[in-house]
């Protein structure tokens, strides 16, 4: 785990903070926020094609080809987004980070179920959910300052720095990815067959729905906060507070785990987080945001561990890969079609319902659970 999470870092830190600069690039560049949720849907679109795919990948031949894949494709677009800045150029950088980060982060997350015995499954979850915790904080912070005080080029090649190290390590290191886990080499494979296991679907769509409110958040705080004022850095300021209470949760998930069953505390998580999207359009100050912020961030932050958890421990022997890579796939048709409705909701009615509809999206879910 010492090197699957500093990678996971550096990977997800650009993921995390390219969508911060392209939001307010394509604000200055006066696209609507119609415009702006197409081009949040774009990071989803082609990884809504490959995530079975990539998961597959990583059951056959292994994680270390599809990581190295990933992270220089997510690379790429931030040199993309770097060189060119138009419309155009931004949808080609979503759509590449996308692609990147699907064939990343299937493997990552396949590799670390596969690291250490089952008992370890929780800390490890645990672990790597922390990596992307730091990551969410890290990414919008880059983000913000670089381009208050650099612009946003300068924002799009520090992050091209950061695929520097997941690439160096994949390839010198071969070893990096080896496992002791089921392969599975069988040739006819079906991703419905996975979806007919109930609990296996269960976890698909509660995945899909935890990662659309999370991303929606990521995506529409830059426009939010920019129509009421704020600076670039006060809004990498208020994404990096939500991180830092999700940080919360995933250090003490192998304690709650112990004492209340893994549904119940998701259930809980997500009321306390639809409570922060529903009060968040009401507050302008930059600190009564980050207090919001934080709330949102300490109820979906539960969201994630579990999920992946989960989702591993219930996958069919040989296939884990795959069904991480199914909830992938549902992680990002929530990706494509949400922003999109939410951009047109924006549009239409302000900022403020597309929190609401968030608030509304966790109720459901904790339904889901409950049920």
């Amino acid at each position: 785990m010492h090197l699957i999470v500093p990678l996971c870092i550096a990977i997800h830190s650009c993921y995390i903070g390219s969508k911060v600069v392209i939001s307010l690039l394509a604000l200055e560049l006066g696209a609507s926020q119609v415009v702006i949720g197409v081009i949040a849907a774009l990071y989803a679109l082609v990884p809504l094609v490959l995530g079975v795919y990539s998961g597959r990948l990583a059951d056959t031949i292994g994680m270390r080809v599809p990581l190295f894949i990933g992270a220089v494709l997510v690379g790429s677009a931030m040199l993309i987004g770097h060189f060119w800045h138009s419309l155009p150029a931004l949808s080609l950088t979503a759509s590449l980070v996308g692609a990147g980060f699907v064939f990343f982060n299937v493997s990552i997350q396949n590799l670390t179920g596969t690291h250490g015995s089952p008992e370890h499954h929780v800390r490890n979850f645990s672990l790597l959910s922390i990596g992307y915790s730091t990551s969410t904080f890290i990414g919008p912070m880059v983000a913000g300052f670089v381009i208050d005080y650099a612009g946003h080029a300068a924002a799009f090649l520090v992050f091209a720095v950061f695929t520097l190290l997941p690439i160096i390590v994949l390839a010198v290191n071969r070893n990096f990815a080896k496992f002791e886990g089921t392969v599975n080499r069988q040739e006819k494979r079906s991703a419905l067959d996975l979806l007919r296991i109930p609990p296996v679907r269960r976890l698909v769509v509660i995945s899909g729905l935890i990662v659309a409110a999370s991303d929606l958040f990521a995506f529409y705080v830059p426009i939010y906060a920019h129509s009421s004022g704020l600076s670039a850095s006060h809004i990498g300021i208020i994404l990096g507070t939500y991180a830092v209470a999700a940080f919360v949760p995933r250090f003490t998930m192998p304690i709650m785990i112990r004492h209340w069953a893994a549904d119940r505390v998701l259930f809980i998580a997500m009321l306390v987080g639809a409570l922060g999207f529903l009060a968040f359009p009401f507050f302008h100050s930059v600190y009564l945001l980050m207090i919001m912020s934080s709330v949102i961030g300490v109820g979906v932050g539960c969201g994630q561990p579990l999920s992946m958890m989960m989702s591993y421990e219930r996958s069919p022997a040989g296939r884990t890969g795959e069904v991480t890579g199914l909830r992938l796939t549902a992680n990002n048709m929530a990706r494509v079609v949400i922003p999109v409705m939410a951009g047109a909701l924006g549009a239409a009615f302000g900022t403020a319902p597309v929190f609401w509809a968030n608030a509304l999206n966790l109720v459901g879910i904790s339904y889901l659970i409950r049920r």
